[in-house]
C-alpha cells in the first residue's frame, strides 16, 4: 500500500509540474487522472482491511462493477436523450449523431452484460464465456473511457484557469478562430459570440496600454461567398473596433491552419506578450494544444455554447484529440484488443 501511495503522490507532483509548465497539453490531466484510479485502489484497500470479512475483496469489486455499469447506462441514455434534442434543433447531420451514436454503444455494452448475467442463470458455461469476452472487451474500451473522462476533466481546469488569465492578462494580440457562414456571407450567432468575447479581450488590453491587433482567422469554404475572416472583420468594424487593428487570415480550412498562418502573421507583426485564441468554450482546450504545436504563446478561451449543444461538441473534440495523436492510441487500443479478440475467437 506504501509503495501505491509513493507512487500516488508522484503522479500527483508530475501532474503539478507539467501544469506549471505549460497546462496547453494533455498530459498533466493524465497524471492526475492515473493518480485518481489509484487512490481509488488504496480506498478500497483500506476499507477491506477495516471491514475484515464483513466485506470481501469481491465484494467490493463485484458493487463497483454494478456501479459502474449503472453511470455506463445513465450516461448512454443521456447522451441518446441528447442526440434526439440536438438532430431536433439543428437536423440530421453526421457531426449532430455522434452523441447519439456514442450512447447507443454504451447502452448496448450494458445490455450485452445483463444477457450474459441471465444466461448464466440457465447455462453457467454459455455466460461465463460471454462475460469473458465482454470484460477483455472492456480492456480497449476502459482505456478509451479513462482518457475520454481525463480529456473532459482536464479541459474544464483549462477553461476556468484560461478565463482567469484573460481576466488578468492584457494580450498584444486576440486571435478569433472561424466558423460557417450563414447564407454565405452572414456571421453565425456561434460566430458571434466568439466575436464578441475577442473583442471584449481586445478592449481590455487597450484599456491597459497596449495597441493589440485582433485577427480574424477563417478561410472561404465551398458554400460561402466571402471568406470567413471577411465576415468577421466587417462584424468586428461595425461595432467599433479601429479597422487598422483589424487583420485577415483568409486562408485556412481548419484549426490547425487557423493557428499555424496566424502565428506567420503574428511573427511578420513582431507582436509580443501573451496571445489570447478566442473560440467557442468546448473547443478551447484543443485550440490550446494546437496553439502551442504553432508555437504561439499565450492562452486560449471561450465563448459560450448553447448547453444542448455542449456533450455533442465535447464529444466531437475528444475524437478529434484521438486523431492528434492516432499512432499512440491505435497502439495502445490493439495491444488491449489482444485479449477480447482471442476470447472471440476461442469462443467461435
Amino acid at each position: 500500500m506504501l509503495i501505491i501511495a509513493a507512487v500516488v503522490v508522484l503522479l500527483v507532483l508530475s501532474g503539478v509540474i507539467s501544469a506549471w509548465r505549460d497546462p496547453r497539453r494533455l498530459r498533466p490531466g493524465v497524471y492526475l487522472g492515473l493518480a485518481t484510479v489509484l487512490l481509488a485502489l488504496v480506498v478500497v484497500e483500506v476499507v477491506v482491511a477495516v471491514a475484515g470479512s464483513t466485506f470481501t475483496g469481491a465484494v467490493i469489486v463485484l458493487a463497483l462493477s454494478f456501479c459502474g455499469l449503472l453511470v455506463i447506462g445513465v450516461l448512454g441514455v443521456f447522451l441518446i436523450v441528447n442526440g434526439v434534442t440536438l438532430v431536433r434543433r439543428e437536423g440530421v447531420r453526421p457531426a449532430t449523431l455522434l452523441s447519439g451514436a456514442l450512447g447507443a454503444v454504451l447502452v448496448i455494452y450494458v445490455i450485452a452484460v445483463a444477457v450474459g448475467l441471465t444466461v448464466g442463470w440457465f447455462d453457467v458455461t454459455t455466460s461465463n464465456s460471454i462475460l469473458l469476452i465482454l470484460l477483455a472487451g472492456g480492456l480497449p474500451a476502459g482505456y478509451l473511457g479513462f482518457v475520454f473522462v481525463t480529456f473532459l476533466g482536464w479541459s474544464l481546469v483549462y477553461a476556468l484557469w484560461g478565463r482567469r488569465r484573460a481576466s488578468r492578462d492584457p494580450v498584444g494580440a486576440v486571435v478569433v478562430l472561424g466558423a460557417g457562414l450563414l447564407g454565405g456571407d452572414r456571421v453565425s450567432p456561434l460566430l458571434a459570440g466568439r466575436l464578441d468575447r475577442g473583442r471584449t479581450l481586445y478592449e481590455f488590453a487597450r484599456h491597459a496600454g497596449r495597441r493589440p491587433i485582433l485577427i480574424c482567422s477563417g478561410g472561404k469554404g465551398t458554400d460561402e461567398q466571402i471568406s470567413e475572416a471577411e465576415a468577421m472583420a466587417r462584424y468586428l468594424v461595425e461595432r467599433g473596433v479601429d479597422e487598422s487593428d483589424v487583420v485577415l487570415e483568409n486562408s485556412s480550412t481548419d484549426t490547425e491552419e487557423n493557428l499555424v498562418y496566424s502565428a506567420r502573421l503574428l511573427t511578420e507583426r513582431k507582436i509580443r506578450g501573451p496571445v489570447a485564441v478566442v473560440t467557442s468554450d468546448y473547443h478551447a482546450f484543443r485550440a490550446a494544444t494546437l496553439m502551442r504545436n504553432a508555437g504561439i504563446d499565450g492562452f486560449s478561451t471561450g465563448a459560450h455554447t448553447a448547453s444542448y449543444f455542449f456533450p455533442n461538441a465535447q464529444t466531437r473534440e475528444y475524437i478529434a484529440i484521438l486523431r492528434d495523436h492516432l499512432w499512440l492510441n491505435v497502439a495502445i487500443v490493439v495491444c488491449l484488443s489482444v485479449p477480447w479478440i482471442a476470447g472471440l475467437v476461442r469462443a467461435l
